[in-house]
């Protein structure tokens, strides 16, 4: 599952730069139309997550490969080089981790519990952080 989601994440972190390679100059400024920031590159990406969750969800899923699903969907936003266009989303679909956190390991949940709350400051958090920091913390 992981490389799945890894490999949708690959290829819209190259659809959003293609979509700024793109943009017209002006684009989006003084309240001008931004195609890269409507495009429907983005909700196409986070439904492609959501239904390989789901999809993972619905066969046996397997400890290892879990926590290894989980980690790099908590960790992309930081390990994934990309635009601000990106990176939002890329946070967006931390989301989709939580459905999962329940299958991990405890050893691997107290880790990412531990990483998770080192790299997200506690007043930036969005509220689907807080609910991802939440379940790690449930034992």
């Amino acid at each position: 599952m992981k490389d799945q989601i890894k490999k949708l994440t690959e290829d819209y972190i190259s659809a959003t730069d293609a979509l700024l390679e793109n943009r017209k100059f002006g684009e989006g400024v003084f309240g001008m139309p931004d195609s890269a920031r409507s495009s429907p590159v983005h909700m196409e990406y986070y439904n492609a997550v959501e239904a390989a969750v789901n999809e993972y969800l619905s066969a046996a899923p397997q400890v290892e490969e879990t926590d290894e699903a989980v980690r790099f969907l908590l960790m992309a936003s930081e390990e994934y080089p990309c635009s601000n266009l990106a990176t939002w989303m890329l946070i967006a679909i931390q989301r989709q981790a939580l459905p999962l956190i329940p299958l991990m390991s405890d050893e691997k949940r107290a880790e990412l519990y531990t990483w998770f709350n080192a790299h997200v400051p506690r007043l930036q958090r969005l509220p689907a952080q807080r609910d991802i920091i939440k379940a790690l913390k449930k034992r």
